[in-house]
C-alpha cells in the first residue's frame, strides 16, 4: 500500500474484494450507508476533511483499526 492515504485504483479494488474490505464497507453500512453516502458527497464537493469527520467514528474502532492492519499487512 502507499504511504500517503491515497490508494491505487489496485488497491483501492483489492481492499473492497479482501474478506477486511466487505468487513469494513459493512461497518459503513450500519445506519443503512447514510453516512457513507454523506461522506462520499463531501469528498466529490472537495470536502475532504469534513468527509474523513464523518467516517472518524467507524474508523477509529477497534475492528476498524484490526481490519485495516490485517489488510495493510498483506
Amino acid at each position: 500500500m502507499q504511504n500517503n492515504s491515497q490508494l491505487s485504483a489496485q488497491e483501492l479494488k483489492n481492499l473492497v474484494s479482501s474478506p477486511e474490505g466487505k468487513r469494513l464497507l459493512a461497518l459503513l453500512q450500519r445506519d443503512g450507508g447514510e453516512t457513507a453516502r454523506r461522506a462520499a458527497e463531501e469528498y466529490k464537493k472537495g470536502n475532504v476533511a469534513e468527509a474523513q469527520a464523518m467516517l472518524k467514528e467507524v474508523m477509529q474502532s477497534q475492528e476498524a483499526n484490526d481490519l485495516v492492519r490485517r489488510f495493510g499487512g498483506k
